[in-house]
């Protein structure tokens, strides 16, 4: 299907007159996006646009003339959704390529900007994309890998970058590639970076914190609203869309705080604690380095000082050097494997170039790590408390608007024979109270595991299963003391 849209959108970039009528439908583009798809696809963002648009029309028309014999209303309300689901559809179906980089750039920033300015503290600029390359990250080990071919033919490797940073789709991204290119030109605080971006963390967190809480409320009313226009409109048979409509509003809505997710994702599963140990090392190391000491023997004298768990890993790569002849270049590398944060690991990483050009120069830079990760560290106990809030929120909401679906579930066919009795005859042959709560119970699950998703809540399975548990106790005890009176 994306092949098809590439096709036609391929075609009609070379059809200037459509071109024109987009341009005056929509105004003007957003050109870094319509810069990126000419580079990757070979053709506009206009020209997306109007295939979108196109084919917008094309389902919107044939739903339109399928439904108009049924009721003239019902027709033009669906075949305009089809029309807009369509042209989103197929609009962010080629887009989607270019906010997944620019989320995954963004996500991974820091992360290159402190890799990338220590190999400056140690090498030049050709080396440190080298390393950059050879760190396997996501899109960008792949883009300076090209990066380092143009310089092989004679480019020279800051105009590269340069170029690269203004030309890739995050501005986040951009600012780091920027802020490591003047570490040479002058001293730059890599704490105040992570800092800078800490605060920018916090604002971003303030803003998709309420977007999680509108995309909670709008969950709930949402597939009432929409229950309560197909019963009285004697629309039953249409009652199974409103998990469908859900859907889609969660996959839409989420795209505000995708760039959130991915950030919280890359340290999922790494113990903070990982960070403290390695600064702890590295702070012990590089004292004993500074006075001299040789590479193996400072390791040895570390041993005796560090906390119990840091012991256990460092006893493992004494044991390599001195038990089975390993030297400390390959033992420093299996040493690396016992740590997973990727901020430990690359900071070990440089420690090991460090130590091979100069072990004697080496610890006053090892001590200089040791505190940037102390840095990180506080920083990162600071954003795990904001996530555990904002979880503990979601929990709260979540589970509140479970509640709130099944009462009303079990309310509804009352509404309905009421309504019927009050004003007049109301066809509700096909309706019955499994018609009206099984939508809104997967409703309810919807929304429950787009929640989690959305704080990176690791008990998905415990969360839909507590709402799942809530939406059946409300329905059921209305049920229960409607029976009664």
């Amino acid at each position: 299907m994306k092949n098809l849209i590439l096709y036609i959108a391929a075609k009609i970039e070379k059809l200037s007159f459509l071109l024109k009528i987009e341009r005056k439908l929509f105004g003007k583009p957003d050109e870094k996006l319509s810069k990126y798809l000419k580079k990757r696809f070979g053709f506009s963002l206009e020209a997306l646009m109007t295939t979108a648009l196109m084919s917008g029309l094309f389902f919107g028309a044939v739903s339109f003339l399928f439904l108009i014999k049924r009721n003239l209303l019902l027709a033009t309300v669906l075949s305009t959704l089809i029309f807009c689901v369509i042209f989103v559809l197929i609009k962010n179906s080629i887009t989607s390529t270019y906010k997944y980089e620019r989320n995954i750039l963004a996500s991974l920033a820091p992360l290159v900007f402190y890799e990338f300015s220590l190999n400056l503290e140690i090498g030049s600029v050709f080396e440190a994309l080298q390393s950059i390359s050879s760190s396997k990250y996501p899109i960008i080990s792949r883009n300076f890998k090209e990066i380092l071919f143009k310089i092989s033919l004679g480019q020279k490797p800051e105009k590269q970058l340069l170029h690269y940073a203004f030309t890739q789709p995050s501005n986040d991204f951009k600012i780091a590639l920027l802020t490591v290119l003047n570490i040479n030109k002058k001293a730059i605080d890599i704490g105040k970076y992570f800092q800078e971006a800490e605060n920018e963390y916090e604002k971003v967190n303030k803003e998709i914190e309420i977007r999680i809480l509108l995309t909670i409320i709008i969950s709930t009313f949402l597939p009432l609203l929409l229950t309560m226009i197909y019963v009285f409109w004697d629309y039953p048979w249409l009652i199974f869309t409103v998990p469908l409509t859900q859907l889609l509003f969660h996959i839409f809505s989420s795209k505000g705080y995708r760039t959130f997710v991915l950030e919280r994702m890359i340290t999922a599963g790494n113990e903070l604690s990982e960070l403290e140990e390695c600064a702890e090392f590295l702070e012990v190391y590089g004292k004993f380095l500074g006075l001299g000491y040789s590479p193996e023997r400072a390791l040895t004298k570390t041993v005796g000082i560090v906390s119990e768990k840091t012991r256990k890993k460092l006893n493992i790569i004494i044991r390599r050097i001195y038990s089975d002849l390993v030297p400390l270049r390959i033992a420093w590398s299996d040493f690396i494997t016992n740590f997973k944060h990727p901020f430990a690991t690359i900071s070990l990483k440089i420690v090991n170039k460090m130590i091979e050009k100069s072990s004697k120069d080496a610890g006053e830079k090892i001590l200089k790590i040791a505190a940037k990760l102390r840095e990180k560290a506080i920083l990162e106990r600071k954003r795990e408390t904001l996530i555990s809030t904002q979880q503990l929120k979601a929990k709260i909401i979540t589970l509140a608007s479970a509640l709130l679906l099944g009462f009303v579930a079990s309310l509804i066919p009352i509404v309905i024979y009421s309504s019927a009795f009050v004003f007049g005859k109301l066809s509700i042959s096909s309706v019955n109270n499994l018609s009206i709560a099984t939508p809104l119970l997967m409703a309810a699950v919807i929304m429950t595991y787009t929640n989690c998703k959305a704080t990176v809540d690791k008990n998905v399975k415990l969360q839909v299963m507590l709402a799942v548990l809530a939406f059946l106790l409300a329905y059921s005890v209305n049920s229960f003391l409607q029976h009664l009176i």
